[in-house]
């Protein structure tokens, strides 16, 4: 009788921790054993800040915050410098016009800090993204405030205005020194997790010509590239390091790793040779019947760039529902399924070096703009919680 008892207990026990850990309340507890899995918050996502008082952009944080928690996921890359401003309180950048009238007007509250304090209350890590090169993404200088440090800099070769935007000219030093200091600054004053720079690289093939016929050493314009994207990389994690150690730093460059040496200049197997970063997540914005980069084959080759480094796949939830005009015969791909995502985060799951996804961006995630998209998401919450 005794052992019929004590059977039915353990039963009872056994019973109450698989509904503990199934709770709503306890997704927090369950993310932390799973994949460092997260979402992209850029410049788009919270710029319904702008024009809003203080008490109403926390409640707008609070509740993307709550959001990120609640689909059971872990992290946030945050972009804090999206053109050459900033979300938090900076020496060296002026307050992004996304959140305030005019470049340089006063915050309401560090948005930055902010993030941080409230997302640390779910166990959710702040990466602070930047965009190290851009300056806008249109060729309008009128909206760039005068007392910017760089300001003084157009109509030199340290900036180019093109058609397609303002950049910063990656082989001038003292845009190198301003990309540093603007790093610094974010180590030394915030608790994030890590630093990570997105594929906004080398902006075009004349921005640094002067500088190339400057130099003596015999090297071709493509060699002298990658090494000017090498330096801000060497100099951006040795700036890291030497204040905090445990802080990360990583970046998201393009999923096409030919364009990425060819085009963008940034050779990532020689970073990850020489150990420069501490991790990588290739925007692999592909499904699985593109022509030219079908997923699997593409997430292969990024997996074995490295015997062993941390891989994180980046996913592209905002072609959902949507035509691919870049994938061939497989245009339709988007349309015609509604597991695309969560499919790549499963055959992403079988390769060695996966540590996690990420979602872009948080708009798609949680604000569904068509009825693909909403099922995608269902999908993904699935293989989340089931794994």
């Amino acid at each position: 009788m005794k052992k019929i008892i004590v059977l039915i207990l353990f039963i009872i026990f056994m019973l109450y921790l698989f509904d503990y850990y199934n709770k709503d309340e306890n997704k927090e507890v369950r993310k932390e054993v799973l994949y460092n899995n997260g979402v992209f918050i850029s410049y788009l996502d919270y710029s319904n800040l702008k024009g809003k008082d203080e008490k109403t952009q926390k409640k707008i944080i609070d509740e993307m915050i709550k959001n990120v928690n609640d689909f059971g996921l872990n992290t946030i890359i945050l972009q804090v410098r999206s053109f050459s401003d900033a979300i938090y309180n900076s020496k060296y950048f002026k307050t992004s016009s996304v959140v305030v009238q005019n470049e340089g007007d006063s915050l309401n509250f560090d948005i930055l800090e902010y993030f941080i304090k409230e997302s640390k209350k779910y166990n959710i890590d702040i990466y602070a993204w930047i965009n190290p090169y851009r300056i806008r993404n249109n060729n309008d200088i009128s909206t760039i405030n005068k007392d910017n440090i760089y300001y003084k800099w157009i109509d030199t070769n340290k900036i180019e205005i093109t058609e397609g935007g303002i950049y910063f000219n990656p082989a001038d030093k003292e845009v190198l020194d301003l990309i540093i200091k603007g790093v610094e600054e974010i180590v030394q004053n915030y608790d994030v997790k890590a630093v990570i720079y997105d594929d906004y690289f080398y902006p075009d093939k004349t921005i640094d010509l002067e500088n190339y016929k400057d130099i003596k050493e015999d090297i071709s314009i493509d060699e002298y590239r990658i090494e000017n994207i090498n330096n801000l990389i060497k100099e951006t994690y040795k700036c890291i390091k030497d204040i905090n150690p445990n802080i990360l730093f990583g970046i998201s460059p393009s999923g096409n790793i030919e364009n990425n040496l060819k085009e963008e200049y940034i050779d990532v197997e020689y970073l990850l040779n020489n150990n420069l970063l501490d991790f990588v997540i290739p925007q692999l914005y592909y499904g699985f019947e593109n022509d030219s980069k079908p997923f699997v084959d593409t997430l292969n080759k990024w997996n074995n760039m490295k015997e062993k480094y941390n891989l994180y796949v980046a996913l592209a939830l905002y072609k959902s529902g949507n035509v691919d005009n870049f994938a061939g015969s497989g245009k339709n791909e988007w349309i015609d399924n509604t597991n695309v995502i969560s499919n790549e985060v499963k055959e992403s799951m079988k390769i060695s070096n996966y540590k996690g996804f990420y979602i872009f961006r948080y708009h798609h995630l949680f604000d569904y703009i068509n009825d693909n998209m909403k099922k995608e998401v269902d999908n993904l919450k699935y293989v989340i919680y089931k794994n």
